[in-house]
């Protein structure tokens, strides 16, 4: 098992498309805050306090008017007042604001996705285009533990390496608002930076572990890749639009309430009502869930059909 484990790691590691993703990767975010910092310019002190004037009179407008009736029951409309009205965004030249970096780090989930499932989709369907699927199986027969093994390896690699691009990330977006933004963050600020790591992290490791049973399936690279995306881009879409209330069991919505670490409200068309649109309302911790059936789910039936199947 540990030989298996070493091996696993060792190829995972050493392989070229992992490190080509992560130095394209690297050049972008240089390139991203790069960009961003010179069209940044640090506001003055005259400037920030007009900003904070004017937020302190939208504060009270939305107290007023009781936060425009987006606040759900029992919610406190003073917290969400404060949460969405930031002195920066009444500045005349938006800066970079450390403030938004949760808000930036979500919008590059579904880049990390995507390296995910290509990393997973190539670590199985190169094995089996290049034959070396027969000969791990030729010093471990255990076909199932081959499987596994791979697959918590791809997944355990492809969450490392968004947490570790996602960390470069916010240490140059940071240096960067140093320099030509804003720095101030409100209360939770940090928590809140961690919690979008973690979970787009996460996701990228489930990705990587559905492409890898997709491609274990059909033992290319091309049938992972192509499988995931006309299932999100196609199949998904046919249902939401015929059945948008099935949206809270497709995976795409899922994903969505995942990255963004708060109820995410689906539209209900078999629950109208007088007073007007009725909506189903997806958690994070339930959108987690569904994630992970789907890939526990896929997994399985990979683990049976390579238990099963000639690897010739």
């Amino acid at each position: 098992m540990i030989g298996l484990l070493s091996s696993e790691w060792l190829r995972m590691r050493s392989r070229r498309l992992v490190k080509v993703l992560a130095v394209l990767a690297l050049l972008g975010i240089v390139v991203a805050v790069v960009i961003g910092a010179v069209q940044s310019e640090r506001p003055s002190d005259d400037e920030l306090a007009r900003a904070e004037q004017r937020a302190a009179r939208a504060y009270d407008r939305c107290l007023a008017k009781d936060a425009f009736g987006q606040v759900e029951p029992g919610a406190d409309v003073e917290d969400f007042c404060r949460a969405q009205l930031d002195p920066s965004i009444f500045l005349r030249e938006q800066s970079l604001r450390l403030s938004g970096l949760p808000e930036i780090l979500q919008g590059s989930a579904f880049i990390a996705i995507l390296i995910g499932l290509v990393i997973g989709a190539s670590s199985v369907g190169a094995s089996w285009q290049s034959g070396t699927m027969t000969t791990i199986l030729t010093w471990e027969p255990r076909r199932v533990r081959v499987f596994l093994v791979r697959a918590a390896i791809v997944a355990l690699g492809a969450s490392a390496l968004i947490a570790i691009l996602l960390g470069v990330f916010l240490a140059l977006f940071w240096v960067a608002t140093s320099l030509r933004g804003l720095t101030d963050t409100p209360a939770g600020w940090a928590s809140e930076v961690a919690g979008v790591v973690a979970r787009v992290s996460a996701l990228a490791g489930a990705a990587s572990i559905i492409s890898v049973a997709i491609a274990m399936l059909g033992r290319n690279t091309a049938a992972a890749l192509g499988g995931v995306f006309v299932y999100l881009a196609v199949f998904e879409g046919i249902v939401r639009g015929l059945r948008p209330r099935l949206g809270r069991f497709l995976l795409g919505d899922n994903i969505a309430a995942v990255v963004i670490g708060d109820n995410l409200k689906i539209f209900d068309e078999a629950d109208m009502t007088s007073a007007g649109p009725a909506f189903v309302t997806i958690t994070p911790v339930r959108a987690a869930l569904v994630v992970a059936i789907y890939s526990l789910v896929l997994m399985a039936v990979a683990a049976i059909a390579f238990r099963a199947r000639d690897v010739q």
